[in-house]
């Protein structure tokens, strides 16, 4: 892993994609910044350079590119993933950091779907799919940051559109992660590798923004309790990250990990290992963002021979 690298990073406006940005920019790595928000991604940029120039980093000789993306609107995903593919020829690495909150729900999408799915689940699982020819090529790595919120899969209300409660649907996009993270582990091994990457509980206190994500009522009056106590700052997650990234000889001896922080979980996560429920939320993943299974191309072609 000696040659620069190209790692793009998916929700690098939010506290832990910046801090992961931030630290793989400062090892040399040539990164790419996704975001919603194209000024956002601007000034996420600049302030990057800000900070490896106040750190005295020849911030010159740094890469940094922006790509906007909506990952709720699985034709922006497309276009970015076609943009992506044009513009960086190796790929070396994916930092998927998207966990939307979304209150007042279930927000339907002009597709039909539910926003807060569509954002933490589909449109990252399309993203990767649609890459995954281009890491296979540097045996890249894909981290998936996710949160061990434990919450049980209602598979006949998948989008938590019906008796939708805020919270419990975020949870369960965190689960479906998890469950991704291990699927992809066992699916492409020895192509790429797939790890799960617990952050534990990081928050930039001097966010602005942040008091319009917080859940309302009690609960929203608990987690600001929680991180005025507890919460670290986002570079406690973003160096990690970076390490995980680009520290490792042999990234298929990690495929399938799940890392909290710098640590190696040995303990396995059931979520992750759960093979019944990777194909059946694989399999409803391909039909809800489109996307048809090189399996299924290739059986069609087999069809119409």
């Amino acid at each position: 892993m000696k040659n620069k690298q190209t790692i793009i990073i998916a929700g690098a406006t939010g506290n832990i994609g910046k801090a992961a940005a931030i630290a793989l920019a400062k090892r040399g790595t040539r990164i790419v910044l996704l975001g919603r928000n194209p000024g956002k991604l601007k000034m996420t940029a600049g302030s990057i350079f800000n900070i490896l120039k106040e750190t005295g980093i020849d911030y010159k000789d740094r890469d940094i590119a922006t790509l906007a993306i909506d990952f709720s609107d699985m034709e922006s995903v497309k276009l970015a993933a076609k943009e992506a593919l044009n513009r960086f020829p190796t790929i070396n690495g994916l930092v998927l950091s998207v966990g939307a909150f979304i209150q007042n729900g279930p927000n339907i999408l002009p597709s039909g779907h539910e926003r807060m799915f569509a954002t933490n689940v589909m449109g990252p699982f399309l993203f990767t799919q649609l890459l995954i020819n281009r890491l296979e090529q540097s045996e890249g790595i894909i981290l998936h940051v996710i949160a061990r919120f434990k919450k049980e899969i209602d598979w006949d209300n998948l989008e938590s559109i019906n008796n939708h409660k805020a919270m419990t649907a975020f949870n369960r996009t965190k689960v479906f992660n998890r469950i991704i993270a291990g699927e992809l582990a066992r699916r492409y091994a020895g192509k790429i590798s797939s790890v799960a990457f617990d952050p534990t509980y990081v928050i930039d206190k001097t966010d602005p923004s942040l008091k319009d994500r917080w859940p309302s009522g009690l609960r929203g009056f608990f987690w600001r309790i929680m991180t005025l106590l507890f919460a670290k700052h986002p570079a406690f997650a973003g160096e990690p990250i970076a390490n995980h990234m680009l520290s490792h000889e042999n990234r298929h001896a990690i495929n399938g990990a799940l890392f909290k922080l710098d640590k190696l979980v040995k303990k396995p996560e059931q979520a992750m290992n759960d093979e019944i429920a990777g194909k059946r939320l694989w399999d409803q993943l391909v039909k809800k963002t489109g996307l048809i299974s090189e399996e299924s191309a290739n059986n069609k072609m087999l069809t119409s021979s």
